[in-house]
C-alpha cells in the first residue's frame, strides 16, 4: 500500500509540473497528455506511444512516434521520428530494433535497421544502414548512402556519391574515378 501512495504522489508530482514535463502511456491515445501534446522531460510507454516533439530522456517497450526528437531514446522494437531527430538511439534488444527517421539525423542510431531518409551526420551502427546523405560512419554487414562522406564499414558498402573510404568484402563508389567495385578497400576524395 505504502509503494502504491508513493508510486501515485510521484506520477501526480510528475503531471503537475506541467503537461510537457511527463508522458506516460499504454497503448495510444491511451496515454496521460494524448498525442497532440509535446513532452519535455521522460516520456514512458509499453505498447505505442506517439506525441508530437519529445526532448529529454524517451523510455518504450514496443513501438513509438514523434514529429521531432532531442535527447535519449531506448528501447522500442520500432522507433519512429517523422522529421528530426538529435541525439541517440538505442534499442532494447539490438538484433530486433528498427529505427527511421524521415528527416535529418544529428548522433547515434543503434539497431538491427537503420533508417535516415534525407541527412545523416554522427554514425549509424547495426545490421543494415540507410540514408539519404551521410557525413560519419556507418557500421554494419549492409551500409547504403546516396551520398556519403566519412567511412563505411561493413560485408557490403554502397554510396552513389562517396567522398572517404570503404572497408568491406564488396564495395562499391559509383562515383570513384578508379574502381567502382572492390574487394576490402575502396575510397574516393572528391564528389
Amino acid at each position: 500500500m505504502k509503494k502504491k501512495i508513493i508510486g501515485m504522489s510521484i506520477m501526480t508530482s510528475l503531471t503537475l509540473l506541467g503537461a510537457e514535463s511527463f508522458e506516460a502511456g499504454f497503448l495510444s491515445p491511451m496515454q496521460l497528455n494524448g498525442p497532440n501534446t509535446s513532452v519535455n522531460g521522460i516520456r514512458i510507454g509499453a505498447i505505442y506511444t506517439e506525441n508530437q516533439n519529445v526532448e529529454g530522456l524517451d523510455l518504450n517497450i514496443i513501438a513509438n512516434r514523434k514529429r521531432n526528437f532531442n535527447g535519449l531514446s531506448l528501447g522500442s522494437f520500432y522507433d519512429r521520428t517523422d522529421a528530426d531527430f538529435t541525439g541517440v538511439r538505442l534499442g532494447w534488444f539490438i538484433p530486433l530494433s528498427f529505427n527511421s527517421v524521415g528527416g535529418n539525423m544529428k548522433g547515434i542510431q543503434i539497431g538491427s535497421v537503420n533508417m535516415v531518409e534525407k541527412s545523416m551526420m554522427g554514425a549509424q551502427l547495426g545490421l543494415v544502414n540507410f540514408t539519404g546523405t551521410g557525413k560519419g560512419l556507418q557500421f554494419g554487414a549492409f551500409n547504403k548512402a546516396d551520398r556519403f562522406r566519412g567511412v563505411q564499414i561493413g560485408f557490403v558498402n554502397y554510396a552513389d556519391r562517396l567522398e572517404g573510404l570503404q572497408i568491406g568484402f564488396v564495395n562499391i563508389a559509383a562515383n570513384s574515378e578508379l574502381f567502382e567495385v572492390l574487394p576490402i578497400v575502396n575510397f574516393n576524395f572528391k564528389f
